[in-house]
């Protein structure tokens, strides 16, 4: 550094960098009797000049074409100096190079993405949670005057990025004893506020609209709001944050879809599945229970002559893409000496038909804990532009350990942006939706009418219309409007509006499978450690193991 100035009022100026977890300070020493002299630490080189006339001119002295910068000054042109300089020297005039030799020491990124620092001093990262580091710089070789500083373990102050004031917080102590530290709040929105207001109509201001169109259309009324905010908006966000659902695929791209999904294997399936048993025998084939040897795990097996191929290919597919915990496994299908094999998760229990009966009382709750079940299933397929159409007890499955599973993919189908909407009659005739009797087009709002039915099922122990012919109960269906329970005294209000929302004749105001999950109905559902209890018994005994 050099002063081409004169020595009348020296000025000693020093400019030190601090480096520390929490702030940069660079500070200007007053005035003292010493040579003059400019001190700095991984800054540009600097000239003082005290005769210089132009005060707001910096020369760059880092090559030669003399370049000249302009840097701001106050309104009334003149440089001045904030520091305690003394009054006579407020006349001199400080030019600071350009920077030379510069080098980067300490680089520090966060990935947002991913939520992760890289480069971070390791003295900084060793009072991080593992995992939020990806990588570290050692700061053992650093000069002294570079080198960051460990955060002070004996205090627990924030440092304001604006002022020199420190503001105390109480320690938090964790269960070892050892002081934890944690840095003030920084770069955060206040994108949403949401206030209760029981005078709201949904019990909420500020919810955002699609929050609130579906909060309207749950059957959550504002009282249960005021009682319970925060369970409410629990379960909104559940249901919520999945995002829209993906737009509907064409058929060419469902086609494709399903056709990669079918592909089968002819190998000898006797290889993979040992000890078979005979478990079950339908229209469509037998069903066995057999022991998959690459992991030990018991699966269902059913067997069905090759020529169903052509029939089945649909329903391998679909179900081999639907996968969810509501939702039976597809392990892998195989063709072999002109039989088809199609390997399924095996559910130890059984159907749902199995657990209900017209002597049997099924508890509400337990009611309540099936149904959410099932519509956790459909929300999920339906979202995915997939229909059931043939929800019923027979093809809903319960584990002894309190699971509930859709199973059987035989009419389900899949929409697309040419055909959104179904004609077709299938299914089984006391489960089917309305329109669906009536041939017009429907979508997956007959799944729900005939979850419904599945409730009444369960609380009645057999569905509407059961001693009827299957065409007399047909035309009762779509002439007697929503079905009733037998004994409705013995059923909550809840359970009631539910069984209302579920089996509206309008297809355009039954609810759906996302909306119906937030009924109220559904917070009364028993725990799966009950269900398991309640169901293990009635199979039990009726002789399942």
């Amino acid at each position: 550094m050099n002063n081409s100035g004169g020595t009348t009022n020296p000025i000693t100026s020093t400019i030190s960098t601090t480096s520390s977890a929490t702030n940069s300070n660079i500070r200007i020493a007053p005035a003292t009797g010493k040579p003059q002299s400019l001190q700095a630490v991984g800054l540009p080189q600097a000239n003082i000049n005290s005769n210089r006339p132009n005060p707001s001119s910096v020369k760059n002295t880092t090559n030669n074409n003399n370049t000249t910068m302009s840097n701001p000054t106050p309104s009334n042109g003149t440089a001045t100096n904030t520091s305690s300089t003394s009054s006579s020297n407020k006349t001199d005039d400080l030019v600071i190079s350009g920077p030379t030799n510069v080098q980067r020491v300490v680089h520090v990124e966060w990935d947002a993405k991913t939520g992760v620092f890289t480069g971070l001093p390791d003295v900084w990262a060793n009072t991080l949670p593992s995992g939020v580091v990806k990588s570290t710089t050692s700061t053992s070789e650093l000069p002294d005057h570079l080198a960051p500083s460990a955060p002070n373990k004996k205090s627990n102050s924030t440092t304001s990025s604006n002022t020199n004031s420190t503001s105390s917080n109480p320690t938090n102590t964790n269960s070892t004893g050892s002081d934890m530290f944690i840095s003030a709040p920084f770069n955060f929105k206040h994108n949403i506020h949401v206030q209760v207001d029981p005078s709201a109509p949904t019990g909420f201001r500020g919810l955002p609209s699609q929050w609130e169109a579906m909060l309207s259309s749950s059957g959550i009324s504002r009282a249960e709001v005021s009682a319970h905010p925060q369970e409410v908006l629990a379960v909104l966000q559940f249901h919520m944050e999945g995002g829209p659902p993906p737009k509907l695929p064409s058929k060419l791209t469902l086609e494709k879809e399903l056709d990669n999904a079918s592909l089968i294997s002819n190998d000898d399936p006797t290889l993979r599945y040992k000890d078979l048993r005979k478990v079950g025998e339908g229209a469509s084939g037998t069903v066995y229970l057999g022991i998959d040897t690459r992991n030990g795990s018991q699966v269902a097996i059913k067997v069905a002559p090759a020529s169903d191929l052509v029939n089945l290919k649909n329903e391998i597919a679909l179900q081999k893409i639907s996968k969810h915990a509501n939702i039976v496994g597809y392990v892998e299908t195989y063709l072999y000496r002109d039989q088809l094999w199609i390997v399924l998760e095996y559910i130890h229990g059984g159907p749902l038909t199995e657990v209900l009966g017209p002597t049997i009382p099924f508890p509400e709750a337990a009611v309540a804990y099936v149904c959410k079940q099932i519509l956790m299933g459909l929300a999920y397929l339906h979202r995915q532009h997939r229909l059931h159409r043939d929800i019923k007890s027979d093809n809903i499955l319960v584990d002894f350990n309190g699971s509930v599973k859709i199973a059987d993919f035989g009419f389900a189908a899949g929409l697309t942006e040419e055909q959104d909407k179904r004609k077709s009659v299938v299914g089984t005739p006391y489960w089917m939706a309305p329109e669906l009797i009536r041939g017009q087009e429907y979508d997956a709002k007959v799944d729900i009418w005939s979850t419904g039915i599945t409730a009444i099922e369960m609380a009645d122990g057999e569905p509407p219309y059961l001693n009827e012919p299957p065409l007399r109960a047909l035309l009762l269906i779509t002439t007697q409007g929503t079905p009733q329970l037998k004994d409705g005294d013995k059923w909550s209000q809840k359970f009631k509006h539910f069984l209302k929302c579920a089996l509206h004749t309008d297809p355009s105001k039954r609810a759906s499978a996302e909306q119906l999950l937030l009924h109220p109905f559904l917070q009364n559902a028993c725990t799966t450690a009950e269900f398991s209890t309640f169901a293990t018994s009635i199979l039990r005994a009726r002789g399942k193991r």
